[in-house]
């Protein structure tokens, strides 16, 4: 589906640039570094964090990877630090490793992993991640068609994005997807968008 895969590829951008804040130290330390494009610097204070099993410093680290900022780029180095981010309920790590898995980025393309971790992240409330998780079933990528799962998705990231540009492409999406369900199918998509809370992981320490 080739409006799918458009979408998939422009927010996978958005998540590999975008860093959430954090609390002063190391952390917030490299992330200066990072903003003032002092690449080494910000590599050396994540650096001990992620080899320790830090998950935000591991989820940094990849990103590095990934831009190749102070490091050789390198997609299967990136997918390496995400996935230890990710098994430890890093939510914008597992939103990058199920990019990684999507696209084929340093990791054999792999449509089910994706769902998986696009999934884990959708479900702590991200709203990228509930936007491809529902492209995804709707497009019956990963051995998953569910066009009721799909709407409840679409329609929980229609609601957190912010206007224009993803949140357009999710709505027509959304129609396209919404057009295919009976009236009670779509009554079963709002009752369990209705029933949704967001399930932030707990991290391993």
């Amino acid at each position: 589906m080739k409006q799918g895969a458009s979408i998939l590829a422009a927010v996978a951008l958005v998540a590999i640039t975008a860093i959430a804040p954090v609390a002063a130290g190391p952390l917030e330390d490299g992330l200066t570094a990072y903003r003032e494009r002092d690449y080494a610097a910000a590599l050396e204070a994540w650096r001990p964090l992620a080899d320790k099993g830090e998950p935000a410093a591991q989820y940094r680290l990849g990103m590095l990877y990934a831009e190749g900022k102070g490091v050789a780029q390198s997609d299967a180095t990136a997918a390496l630090w995400f996935a230890r981010a990710a098994e430890q309920g890093n939510a914008d790590a597992q939103y990058n490793l199920a990019v990684s898995f999507a696209e084929g980025l340093g990791v054999a393309k792999d449509d089910a992993a994706a769902v998986k971790w696009f999934r884990r992240a959708a479900e702590q409330g991200m709203p990228y991640a509930q936007l491809n998780l529902g492209l995804l079933l709707a497009a019956k990528r990963g051995g998953v068609a569910d066009d009721i799962e799909a709407v409840k998705w679409l329609e929980l990231a229609i609601f957190a994005l912010p206007p224009g540009g993803a949140r357009s492409d999710a709505a027509v999406l959304l129609k396209e997807v919404a057009d295919r369900l009976t009236e009670e199918q779509l009554l079963q998509a709002r009752v369990r968008e209705k029933a949704w809370k967001a399930k932030p992981e707990v991290k391993a320490r």
